[in-house]
């Protein structure tokens, strides 16, 4: 019998048991078949709500896709991680899979499969045998030994609470709803697994409160994709409402959704403030909104692929502990769609890293040099549990944004370095490197002028095209991706130890320049300038999430090194206050004044050549306004007159880019509302173009 006919078959045999159970179950297979069979396969399966994740099946919705059927439920989910397994999108669709359904992965040949250098196949075919309703079917088409489909569990017989899904969820919203009206003043958090009913319940929430009150609610999140399932249940619950645009009108109230860095700048006003997936929002955050509003609800994941909840639990509540003395923590367990304990819920958690605990009380060393600094390698991980259960623990504490790929990445990547803080055999910090850089001449130089972007290399290409150093790419550069001290730790000099000791190994290691990336608050500046490093770069936009411009922080290693950070340091020092009155104009004023950003340089640097290059490589190639703006702001108040070789056209182009800064509105406002302009300029980039054509005429350089 053909695989696929054998797969059929078994899914068949299975359907009654997963039925009775509300038990999910898991078939994985390895395929050599071709398109056109698979496709046929695909189709032949009998489900009606069925859901296909796949970059090529015919009609099979695309892996980056997946956050959008969140909110929906099907029971059966066909997983094509033939070309690359996304971890992210298994994540994020496997709690869309109902009780009673089947997930289908497709893996590549098995040979191919084996025979490759990935870490993180090595550890999805160890999780593959001796699974509870994990069936795996071999290149052979034999099934593997596996624990049967529970045929039945009392436990999981669902009652009805119409509307509600869980008397868990029914509880909550109750709750919930009676602290808003019952109180003047609320302040409420409502945690969950995956799968529990958290954005439904906030639908909920909502249509009770617009039923009986005539009131305006805000709802926050990191992304719209994230509000959008709680959208759907409003308009369920509230059918007579309108939705458009995010936000939802119903009689006389209003739900709204504003992004959080909005939200931040307008505070914009709200009878009642939702904040849904909190622990994806900066505490700085978190606390202005606190004191500004009277009732708010956090949500917040407490695990999985959407972040974590665990470093939100834990300084989170300390905060509110403080603010708001009178807050109530709602927790919601009983899953909504499929059985409690569901075996592929728990396979699922450690295929993709979702069960990772934090060592909780870990002894604490009297002194750094009693630490010791470790490099360990990918394939020790694998190898060794507790190691990689303590790395990656202290990595999703640590960084919200965490996320299933980021540990394949690690695993995977030869580019990636690991270093591990220890003090009695215990890990309390962790450091990841990614090796960049060392391009080919050509290939730096076709960075600068913008015309080419390798994948990754995220600091080497920073260097060369935002900074401006032609061949800064050419040089090898350690990035530290991640650091990370464990919570219990911290604020006793082991992170700036760790750093040190790192910066120390990379050296002895030939390396060049060592930087970082990250959101620039007061305390991370602070925390990379005492370990030596320079400020180089402010990006030009605002993270939507955290309303922090990103920082890039390099220190020079090598004789080579020292030539690129020295002279991009200058510029950066030179060019800040110009750049503050451009695209850097809505910069926090706690970082405007930060004292990096007013540091006198007293190495001698020729500006006069340095701006030449800015303005040649802008008008020449494809180099970024912004990064160039200070250069080409000098160069032309430099010039004693606009010469004649420019027309009246360029000539306003000239005048309106120095008046108006970085206001490209502005600029082509003014060219419009001009009745004598021949410039047919309707937008930004029309504008900049036409500049740089301007700029060119001026140098001659065409």
């Amino acid at each position: 019998m053909l695989l696929f006919d054998l797969i059929t078959s078994f899914i068949k045999s299975q359907e009654i048991n997963l039925k009775k159970s509300q038990q999910r179950m898991a078939v994985v297979c390895h395929v050599n078949n071709s398109q056109e069979e698979l496709t046929s396969f695909v189709k032949r399966l009998w489900h009606k709500r069925k859901l296909v994740i796949s970059p090529t099946i015919e009609s099979a919705l695309d892996p980056r896709l997946a956050r959008s059927k969140l909110g929906e439920e099907f029971d059966l989910l066909v997983f094509d991680a033939r070309e690359s397994f996304e971890p992210d999108a298994l994540g994020a669709v496997s709690g869309v899979l109902c009780g009673g359904g089947c997930l289908v992965v497709l893996l590549p040949d098995e040979n191919s499969w084996h025979s490759g250098k990935s870490l993180f196949n090595r550890h999805i075919h160890s999780l593959l045998n001796n699974e509870e309703s994990v069936f795996y079917f071999k290149g052979d088409g034999n099934l593997s030994e596996c624990s049967d489909i529970e045929k039945d569990n009392s436990e999981n017989k669902f009652t009805n609470f119409f509307p509600y899904r869980t008397e868990d969820q029914k509880k909550a919203v109750e709750k919930i709803v009676d602290l808003i009206q019952l109180n003047n003043e609320c302040c409420c958090v409502l945690t969950s697994g995956r799968g529990r009913g958290k954005s439904s319940a906030l639908g909920f929430v909502s249509a009770q409160l617009i039923e009986k009150n005539d009131i305006t609610i805000v709802i926050s999140a990191p992304k719209l994709s994230v509000a959008n399932p709680m959208f759907k249940h409003l308009q369920e619950q509230c059918s007579n409402g309108s939705y458009s645009r995010a936000k939802f009108k119903y009689k006389k109230s209003q739900i709204k959704f504003v992004a959080p860095d909005l939200l931040l700048d307008t505070l914009p006003f709200a009878d009642v403030l939702l904040i849904d997936e909190a622990a994806a929002i900066p505490l700085s955050m978190l606390e202005r909104l606190l004191h500004h509003y009277k009732k708010i609800i956090f949500s917040t994941t407490t695990h999985g692929y959407e972040g974590t909840g665990r470093g939100f639990v834990f300084k989170f509540y300390n905060m509110l502990c403080g603010l708001k003395p009178s807050w109530k923590k709602i927790e919601l367990h009983q899953p909504i769609r499929w059985a409690v304990n569901d075996p592929l819920e728990k396979w699922i958690e450690k295929l993709l890293f979702l069960n990772l605990k934090l060592s909780e009380d870990p002894e604490k060393p009297q002194s750094v040099s009693q630490c010791k600094i470790e490099l360990i390698e990918r394939t020790e991980l694998l190898k060794n549990k507790t190691k990689i259960t303590d790395v990656f623990s202290l990595l999703v504490f640590a960084h919200y944004r965490t996320s299933p790929s980021d540990f394949k990445y690690i695993l995977d990547d030869e580019k990636v370095r690991l270093y591990v803080l220890q003090y009695e055999n215990k890990t309390l910090g962790v450091v990841v490197i990614n090796q960049e850089g060392e391009f080919s001449s050509e290939l730096s130089s076709a960075v600068y002028k913008g015309e080419r972007r390798p994948k990754g290399h995220l600091l080497a290409q920073t260097l060369c095209f935002h900074g401006g150093s032609e061949q800064a790419a050419r040089l090898k550069y350690s990035r530290v991706m991640r650091i990370a001290i464990h919570p219990e730790c911290q604020l006793n000099g082991l992170g700036s130890f760790l750093l040190q000791q790192v910066i120390e190994k990379e050296e002895a290691l030939g390396v060049d320049i060592i930087g970082s990336s990250f959101s620039a608050t007061t305390v991370l500046l602070d925390f990379w300038h005492k370990a030596g490093l320079s400020l180089l770069r402010l990006g030009f936009s605002k993270d939507h999430v955290s309303a922090a411009h990103s920082a890039v922080m390099a220190k020079a290693l090598t004789a080579s090194g020292e030539k690129i950070i020295t002279n991009l340091a200058f510029k950066f020092n030179l060019n800040i206050n110009l750049w503050l009155q451009g695209p850097l104009v809505e910069l926090s004023e706690e970082i405007k004044s930060h004292r990096l950003l007013h540091q006198a340089h007293s190495k001698s640097i020729n500006i006069k050549q340095n701006d030449l290059d800015d303005v040649i490589s802008f008008a020449k190639y494809n180099r970024n306004y912004e990064v160039c703006m200070p250069a080409i702001t000098r160069y032309i108040k430099n010039q004693l007159s606009l010469g004649s070789e420019l027309n009246e056209q360029q000539k306003q182009i000239i005048n309106l880019s120095l008046k108006y800064m970085n206001n490209w509105n502005a600029v082509v406002d003014e060219i419009k509302a001009d009745v004598k302009s021949v410039n047919n300029i309707n937008s930004k980039s029309q504008a900049v173009s036409f500049l740089r054509l301007t700029l060119a005429a001026m140098l001659k350089i065409y």
